[in-house]
């Protein structure tokens, strides 16, 4: 809480004006805090005889001292028995930050069953070290087993900041990370730095995407940040590193979870993972109704693509919203992207900016997407996909991607 030294107090009421919330009033020469503060401590910083304090920060602080290093989490595709493509893009940046502290990068994987690729991969990044926890129970994604795992190499190992992937699992494993080791996180971030007091920045969009807001958590560690798929690049190091591989014994009875994993189905229908495929085929509201968006599903079949939505199509009921890209929705990085009927705003585009080749079918001349198109179609986008329909089922699919027809 603020708390005011009424010794010290000049009954200025600078610190009324500095309150952006109106959480102050004068009562007589002293200011009075309400309920609506936020601890923002733009009143401290105002005050020109440094009567008010933080108290709450003066208590929580800590001694950074034993925090050292940048932790990745890796998160596996347990039906391929595969780390998932943002655990090497999250260990990457680990990478970079570690770096640019002078301190160790490492990772941290719980599994049931060590992939065969693991530590070729987390060598060529250049991973100081790599934690694992082993057993059988840590096959499938488990809350309360995972957040107690994680929480106690914490404790043990003391890093400065963990990254998350923000999955669905990343999602629901972060903010209990978070509550338990009573520290801050901030989640869904697009990029991260380090600052001149060397602090995690965390950089995320707000307020639609209209704004980036960077976020720091300077009196508390570990620094925890959850991280979207596809945002970061995947960089080798120049050498590979010497990894240190520790496996660490952690009693995990059958016991200990809540929840009981009976089995996972399948999805009966042609909607695959946007953030894992190679070609994503998007459409957007232009594409007219639900009977035409089936034509955009039919050409997503015969060329093994994924089939993406923006948000105005999820609305219209034509597409599930867990494949809706976009600010609210996945950011993607395919090695081609096809939108249809997209106009391109600002809350989709920042979805795929990523994306290797944008082929754009429009009818409009003046819409934005084609701005950040490799290839750029104008005309009616059903009519369109029909064609290509056709000429993939004429000439084949690679032969189409080949530019050769």
């Amino acid at each position: 809480m603020i708390v005011v030294d009424k010794n010290k107090c000049v009954g200025c009421g600078l610190c009324t004006g500095a309150c952006s919330f109106g959480a102050i009033a004068m009562e007589g020469k002293l200011p009075v805090i309400g309920d609506t503060c936020v601890f923002c401590e733009e009143c401290v910083k105002a005050c020109p005889v440094q009567a008010l304090t933080n108290d709450s920060i003066a208590v929580r602080k800590q001694d950074f001292g034993a925090y050292a290093g940048m932790w990745a989490v890796m998160e596996m595709n347990n039906e391929r028995g595969q780390l998932q493509k943002v655990s090497l893009e999250l260990l990457s940046e680990a990478k970079r930050l570690a770096d640019m502290l002078g301190e160790k990068v490492s990772a941290v994987l719980l599994c049931s069953d060590v992939p065969e690729d693991f530590e070729e991969n987390a060598a060529e990044i250049g991973c100081d070290n790599v934690y694992i926890v082993k057993n059988d129970v840590l096959e499938q994604y488990d809350t309360e087993r995972y957040t107690s795992a994680i929480c106690a190499l914490a404790r043990q190992y003391k890093p400065a900041g963990i990254l998350f992937p923000a999955t669905e699992n990343g999602r629901d494993l972060a903010p209990r990370v978070s509550c338990r080791l009573q520290v801050g996180l901030t989640a869904d971030c697009t990029a991260l730095d380090i600052d001149a007091e060397r602090n995690l920045v965390q950089i995320r969009p707000t307020y639609g995407g209209n704004i980036m807001a960077s976020i720091i958590s300077p009196n508390h560690r570990p620094q925890l940040a959850s991280v979207r798929p596809n945002v970061l690049l995947v960089n080798h190091a120049a050498k590979p590193a010497e990894t240190k591989f520790t496996y660490v014994d952690m009693e995990m009875g059958v016991q200990d979870g809540r929840v009981k994993f009976l089995k996972a189905v399948e999805k009966d229908n042609v909607f695959r993972d946007v953030g894992e495929a190679g070609i994503v085929i998007s459409g957007g509201y232009g594409i007219g109704d639900a009977e035409s968006f089936r034509v955009l599903q039919k050409l997503a079949v015969r060329m093994d693509a994924a089939v993406g939505a923006t948000r105005k199509a999820v609305d219209e009921g034509w597409a599930p919203f867990d494949v809706q890209v976009g600010q609210t929705g996945k950011t993607v990085a395919p090695e081609l992207y096809i939108a249809c009927g997209i106009s391109g705003a600002l809350q989709h585009t920042i979805g795929i900016k990523n994306a290797k080749h944008i082929i754009a079918i429009n009818a409009d001349p003046a819409a934005p997407i084609f701005a950040m198109s490799d290839v750029a179609i104008m005309g009616d986008a059903v009519q369109v996909l029909s064609k290509l329909c056709d000429r993939v089922e004429k000439y084949g699919r690679d032969t189409l991607l080949a530019g050769k027809e």
